[in-house]
């Protein structure tokens, strides 16, 4: 599915998607355009090669999930292409599945002096955000300039992660108390997964904040010396988020931690209880074998009252022990 908004040079606004209009304001040194693709079909794959003219290797990895984010310059590579372009990799969270599933998706950017071309499979709600933001004004989408709509898609991308580290903070504080309370195999299970997640996460959302960097540094061309301000605020929440991302990291091996010593714990207890059963039992089994021992000369042997005396004994010894336990506080 395509949506474009096509700003001509007389300042009029075109919706058309069809390779002819998007070739003509191509040619057009007046006219910038902002094309979005989410989950193109063959025939709509081709307009970045027959019409933007990309470079093979942009175009491959724009058709390929799971690419590390980066930032590349294709002013000098491609020969083939009459201008000056660059193609970003930039990742934004899963708003759906998160709370199933901590990932992300990938959007794919081409971006120039005088268009950007979004490229992703799956729907982003920030492209969503900005469309109708665009729908509802769109003079004033393309009027502040492509490097502005570049920082508007990253920076909605961006605040997106945010409701990742409050439901993730609620979540690891929960799993905290269950490794304390109720350390049961699942909690370890869970929190092997939520390690992964979150390594995962701290891969992906790491190099974005050099990829932005880029742009906040004045490394691109196109981004104006005015926009490199709002770039270098959607670093400062990169590198918050991933700040952030470390710190749940520490936390989940502190649960990990939690979840061993309250085995241990667990484990102590029941060893304490057994030692315990075993030493009130230890004086037990000396006086039965001392009666139980094949002599006829023992004392009170073949007396009631020898029988009787063993059994005071006995409760004797084990209300003296249990006595001495509760002394100590071992009970």
């Amino acid at each position: 599915m395509l949506k474009a908004f096509i700003r001509w040079g007389d300042g009029k606004i075109s919706r058309d998607t069809d390779a002819q209009t998007i070739a003509r304001a191509l040619e057009d040194e007046e006219a910038m355009f902002w094309l979005d693709m989410q989950n193109p079909n063959d025939e709509e794959v081709k307009l970045l090669n027959d019409v933007f003219h990309f470079h093979p290797l942009a175009i491959e990895d724009s058709l390929k999930y799971a690419q590390r984010p980066k930032i590349e310059d294709y002013s000098h590579r491609d020969t083939n292409c009459p201008y000056s372009y660059y193609y970003m990799v930039f990742h934004g969270p899963d708003l759906k599945t998160f709370r199933e599933k901590l990932r992300t998706k990938e959007i794919d950017m081409f971006f120039a002096e005088r268009f950007l071309v979004t490229h992703h499979d799956e729907e982003f709600v920030s492209i969503n955000e900005v469309i109708a933001r665009g729908e509802a004004d769109p003079q004033l989408l393309l009027k502040q300039g492509l490097d502005m709509l570049l920082y508007q898609i990253l920076d909605r991308i961006t605040d997106h992660y945010q409701p990742i580290l409050d439901y993730l903070e609620l979540a690891l504080d929960e799993l905290e108390e269950e490794a304390l309370d109720r350390p049961k195999p699942e909690i370890l299970q869970r929190i092997a997964a939520k390690k992964r997640e979150l390594l995962d996460l701290r891969r992906t959302v790491g190099p974005q904040r050099e990829v932005v960097a880029q742009l906040a540094r004045g490394e691109v061309p196109f981004i104006r010396e005015s926009a490199r301000l709002y770039f270098r605020d959607v670093q400062d929440h990169l590198i918050r988020v991933v700040e952030m991302v470390e710190l749940y990291r520490d936390l989940v091996l502190g649960a990990r931690d939690i979840y061993l010593s309250s085995i241990s714990n667990h484990l102590n207890q029941i060893m304490k209880t057994l030692t315990i059963f075993s030493v009130i039992g230890l004086p037990l089994t000396v006086i039965t074998g001392f009666f139980g021992m094949n002599f006829d000369a023992i004392p009170g042997l073949h007396s009631p009252r020898g029988f009787w005396g063993a059994v005071a004994f006995m409760a004797f010894a084990v209300t003296f022990l249990l006595w001495l336990f509760w002394k100590k506080k071992w009970i």
